[in-house]
């Protein structure tokens, strides 16, 4: 059962393989996201959405065909989102569109790395 322990609330951060990582924050902060500071030869670091964050680690061996990786972000409005991030101009961006479970958009960044942000459908 979730819940808050003595270490505080549980949080999840998924870990995202890039080749080059000044390349990959300035991606995500030109999304919104906010970004551990790039310093000369960094080669981990956070990319924070609100509540959510990201882990980047650079892989010299990465081959964004076979070892990118993917996570889900439920959101409060997907097409607002989706409005905020194609507005910026990044690549990588879908349109929304409907499943069983939701409305949905996803995100594609330069190493092939997924997010999907998914406003759920309310059960009724």
């Amino acid at each position: 059962m979730a819940g808050t322990g003595p270490a505080g609330p549980p949080g999840f951060a998924p870990c995202f393989p890039v080749r080059e990582m000044q390349a990959a924050l300035a991606h995500y902060e030109q999304l919104g996201f906010e970004v551990t500071p790039y310093c000369d030869g960094l080669t981990w670091a956070r990319a924070r959405f609100g509540d959510a964050e990201l882990h980047l680690s650079v892989k010299p061996d990465h081959d964004p065909a076979t070892t990118a990786a993917a996570a889900d972000l439920q959101v409060a409005d997907t097409d607002e989102l989706c409005r905020s991030f194609q507005q910026t101009a990044v690549a990588g961006t879908s349109d929304p569109y409907d499943t069983p479970y939701g409305r949905e958009f996803v995100h594609v960044d330069p190493d092939h790395n997924l997010l999907r942000f998914v406003t759920p459908t309310l059960a009724g």
